[in-house]
This record gives structure tokens, C-alpha cells and sequence, in this order.
């Protein structure tokens, strides 16, 4: 819906109405006059989706979601994106007030600092949440909060379709917390998926099918800025099935296991197409995440599930480094502890390291586990299935097996309660 914008405006503000909201989603955005085209992102100021129905921007300031800045002269446009509408159709109506007056002191972006510390270790972090800059229910000091309260050293923020929170962090105290950019790319019908490591101006359009045969260019955007492209909770639906739309081998990972902090047959689905493509030998790193979008008193706080990284240091760029090569477990909590490591010879590999097996000789195998449950079950998984089980109760415990050199591709470990509930899940160590 374009619109015309004369010179002396120094606000816009945007309001939709429509009959039958929440049977009825209408997503709503606004690009400048530097053009809306997909693909080209000079042009965009924000994008609510459905969580919003009004939104205001001036040059300091702006709804979540959308970036302050200087109302420029010209056609603007706003993007009305129906996700959902009824077959009796919809009544809809949009108003646009613009107002002139004295231009505010503009905007400058205060990104997060990219370097906590420089001290080597696993780190706990959460891939995939949400605020009010899309849909979430809560700010960006109360997600910091929650993260800090439960035990994580860095979050990514992953907010639909638009980089808006990723410009503000640096205004609210981390306090020790790393905060790494990023922003889910929401194509609802094709699925979801979550660009990290992003530069914090960095924009991934969202605005194309898998017949378009773009994604590729995309992720190409993403893989410039040093970041990963990873598939969100694809069987994220009803139906059961996978719903992941584009070409699976041009992204680094998957988002196996998803939301709340109780395990479930989506997250089976999920885990079980992963280890699929691994004996296939398509690599994909394992992630885990609260994609939490409401306070930290609700069933699906921030950090549970959560992805624990090997890294150099606590800083954008290492923690994006161990991810990269798959040297991370993921955990239900910060309570849950473990390490794993396979032995041949002299020859030793941890998680998402490679070990050259001595011919003839057996590997072994140690898994040390803490914060375990009462009982529970710890399970060897190589590329043919099952190598070795052991049922335990809980405490701080070490297991060791031993595998015939050359029997797998890989090793990897599952931590399960008695009924089957996922607990704590390893990225592979690989055997040459």
C-alpha cells in the first residue's frame, strides 16, 4: 500500500483495523522510498507481522519492531502480508497520519559489545527467543534478566523478520552476558529458520518461496557475516510432518529440539531426521532452544532447552566458531553437566572433533555426566543405531565402552529419563 510523503514530515504513524482478529492475521511492515523490492533492505524500517496492528517512527524513536530514523520525502510503502483469512473474507481498513514538527535528535545504534571475556570453556546459551520486537511478551531488559537468573552466559536474538532489537542492546547492562545478533526468518508457509552471528544492521529477507531458487543467496548474506543459517522446529505442526520447505543441504544445522523445557514427539521427529541425514553423511550441527516468547514465570522460560558451546572465549566470534564445527551438547538445564571423548592410541577427540582410529585397535569411549535425574539412561549411538546402553540413577557418574575401530562413522550420546524424555544430547565425534 504505497503512500506519499511530503517534505517537512518528521513522523508517521500507522494504524490497521479488520474484522475477526486472531481468526483473521493480517502481518503488517513499512519499507521508505529507497524501494521495497525483495531482496533489497535499504528501504526497510520494521516489520510486526500480526503482533501489531498500530506502530509509530520518527528519527529518535520507534515501536518495537521498527527502526527510528529520518522521515525522508517520497512513496512510501507498507506491506500487508495475510497469513490467515477466513473463507467469509475480511473488512479491513488502514490509516496513515502524518505529522510535521521540529525533527528530533536522531537515532544511533548502541549494538551489544561482541567480547565478554577471553577465557576458554563451555558456555551455556539459548539460540532462539523473542521480546516485543516481534511477538514476544516482554522487554529486552526483562529477557536479559531471565537469562542471567537462569544461568546462561549468552543469548541470540532471534526476533521475526526484523533486526530492530538487534540495534539496542548496547543500551541495556549485559552484565557479563554475551548477546549475539540475529533474527528468524519467517516464511510461514515453507517454515522457519534462524540467521546467527549476524552483523547488527545485517537484514535477511524473507519474502520468497523455495520455487523462487533464492534461499542460496541468502544464506550467502548470512554465511558473510560469519553466521549460521539453522532450520527452527520443522515439525513444528499438527500434522506431524516435516514442513521445512527449502533445500536442507545449504543449511549449517538444526533446531532439534524446541520450546519448552518438556520433551515431546515433535522434538522425536526432529532428532530422529537429524540422525538420518548423519548416517547419510550430511553433517548438520544439533541445536537446542527455549524459543520462549512469554515471562520467566510461564512453562517456557529462557535456557530450557539450551545449547552448551565449547569455545576460545565468551565473544561473538569464538562461541560462532564452536558452533561451526559442532562442539556443543545440548541440555533440558543449567543443571545438567557432561563430557565426552573417544580414545585410540594416543589419540584423543571430544565432541565435534575428528579421531583417526589406530587400525585394529578398539576405540574407547568416556562419558562423565552431572545433574543427572534420579534414573535414568544413557545410550551410544553410532551410524548403525544403538552401540551401547546403560540405566543408571542420578548423581555424578562415568561410563566407558568400547567400540571396534572402523564399526562407525560416528559416536554420539543420548541422556533420556525412564520414560523416554530427553535429558542432555551430544553433537558426534567423528571416526576416520
Amino acid at each position: 500500500m504505497p503512500f506519499t510523503v511530503p517534505e517537512g514530515v518528521t513522523e508517521i504513524r500507522v494504524k490497521e483495523s479488520y474484522s475477526d482478529q486472531g481468526k483473521n492475521v493480517l502481518n503488517l511492515g513499512i519499507y521508505g522510498p529507497e524501494g521495497y523490492k525483495p531482496g533489497g533492505t535499504t528501504g526497510f524500517r520494521g516489520w510486526s507481522g500480526g503482533a501489531k496492528t498500530e506502530f509509530f517512527l520518527n528519527a529518535a524513536e520507534a515501536s518495537t519492531g521498527y527502526i527510528p530514523g529520518k522521515i525522508k520525502a517520497g512513496t512510501w510503502n507498507i506491506l500487508i502480508y495475510p497469513s490467515t483469512i477466513t473463507a467469509e473474507g475480511i473488512s479491513w481498513q488502514l490509516d496513515v497520519v502524518l505529522i510535521k514538527g521540529v525533527e528530533k535528535a536522531p537515532f544511533k545504534i548502541s549494538p551489544a559489545p561482541e567480547v565478554v571475556n577471553n577465557k576458554p570453556g563451555w558456555y551455556r546459551g539459548d539460540l532462539h527467543m523473542h521480546t516485543y520486537h516481534s511477538d514476544g511478551k516482554r522487554t529486552q531488559q526483562e529477557l536479559l534478566q531471565e537469562a542471567k537468573a537462569n544461568g546462561l552466559d549468552f543469548i541470540v536474538s532471534t526476533e521475526h523478520n526484523t533486526n530492530s532489537a538487534n540495534l539496542s542492546w548496547g543500551l541495556f547492562n549485559t552484565n557479563r552476558l554475551l548477546v549475539i545478533n540475529g533474527e528468524e526468518i519467517t516464511t510461514t508457509a515453507f517454515g522457519h529458520w534462524n540467521a546467527i552471528g549476524l552483523n547488527p544492521e545485517t537484514l535477511i529477507d524473507w519474502r520468497y518461496t523455495p520455487e523462487d531458487n533464492v534461499i542460496a543467496t541468502y544464506i550467502n548474506q548470512v554465511k558473510a557475516a560469519d553466521g549460521l543459517a539453522i532450520i527452527n522446529h520443522p515439525f513444528y505442526n499438527d500434522e506431524r510432518v516435516n514442513n521445512f520447505g527449502f533445500d536442507v543441504n545449504l543449511f549449517d544445522g538444526i533446531e532439534v529440539w524446541n520450546g519448552h523445557a518438556k520433551w515431546n514427539q515433535l522434538d522425536e521427529l526432529a532428532v530422529k531426521w537429524w540422525d538420518s541425514l548423519l548416517r547419510q553423511g550430511i553433517r548438520k550441527i544439533a541445536v537446542a532452544a527455549s524459543d520462549s516468547h512469554t515471562p520467566n514465570s510461564s512453562d517456557n522460560p529462557v535456557g530450557s532447552p539450551q545449547t552448551v558451546v565449547q569455545a576460545h572465549a565468551l565473544s561473538r566470534k569464538e562461541i560462532m566458531a564452536g558452533l561451526r564445527v559442532g562442539k556443543a551438547y545440548l541440555a533440558q538445564g543449567n543443571n545438567i553437566a557432561l563430557t565426552l571423548t573417544a580414545k585410540s592410541g594416543a589419540a584423543t577427540a571430544g565432541i565435534g572433533e575428528t579421531l583417526a582410529a589406530s587400525q585394529g585397535e578398539e576405540v574407547q569411549v568416556l562419558l562423565a555426566l552431572k545433574g543427572t535425574p534420579d534414573a535414568f539412561i544413557a545410550t551410544l549411538v553410532g551410524d548403525e543405531g544403538v552401540l551401547a546402553t546403560e540405566k543408571a540413577t542420578g548423581g555424578n557418574l562415568k561410563f566407558s565402552w568400547r567400540v571396534a575401530s572402523g564399526s562407525t562413522k560416528y559416536l554420539r550420546v543420548e541422556v533420556r529419563t525412564l520414560q523416554g524424555d530427553m535429558v542432555a544430547l551430544t553433537n558426534p565425534i567423528w571416526l576416520l
